[in-house]
């Protein structure tokens, strides 16, 4: 299949907006704690969205570069009928899965989940969001198993995984995905 740079700067496009969607209801939610202020009863900063590597390199550069594999397979007519209710379902499951798992008492509290068991317009916002990637990176990952992901293509999604994991992995080693650690 043919690398398409329309393809590309539309998914972009795209993911920036709704990006920025989600920026502005975290930046509009008054009951939000102040980000960096600590977390009531540990040493834990309460940070935003910003504050994480995989919402910043990684929703912002490494996602489009793996949604664009998902489009240019669409577009080329591999996404068919069976795969569509499949990404549906993956996503819910997904989306539903991350957010009983940051209702959990031992998530520690973000600008998506301020307080346990409770959640905020962008913790709404970002679980169609994290669903619908989760589940367009599992069909990539099939369509790179039966030969029909390859090419430049292939090789910016690559790209695009290698970034998000780094990001990850930043998160990880910052801190950011620590358990709540009451004092």
């Amino acid at each position: 299949m043919d690398f398409s740079w329309q393809i590309l700067g539309i998914v972009f496009a795209v993911n920036a907006g709704y990006m920025a969607f989600m920026y502005l209801l975290q930046a509009t939610d008054n009951s939000l704690p102040p980000r960096h202020s600590l977390i009531p009863g540990t040493n834990q900063k309460f940070i935003y969205m910003q504050d994480f590597h995989s919402c910043s390199w990684g929703d912002f550069i490494a996602i489009p570069l793996i949604v664009n594999a998902f489009v240019h397979l669409a577009v080329n007519g591999f996404i068919n009928s069976w795969q569509v209710p499949l990404l549906i379902v993956v996503a819910v499951v997904d989306g539903l899965g991350f957010w009983k798992m940051c209702l959990s008492k031992d998530h520690k509290p973000d600008q998506g989940f301020p307080e346990i068991g409770k959640i905020s317009r962008h913790g709404l916002s970002h679980l169609p969001y994290h669903g619908a990637g989760v589940a367009m990176s599992l069909l990539i990952i099939w369509h790179l198993a039966v030969g029909n992901l390859r090419g430049p293509v292939l090789y910016v999604a690559l790209l695009g995984g290698v970034i998000y994991i780094s990001s990850f992995v930043a998160d990880i080693k910052s801190g950011n995905f620590d358990p709540l650690k009451k004092v």
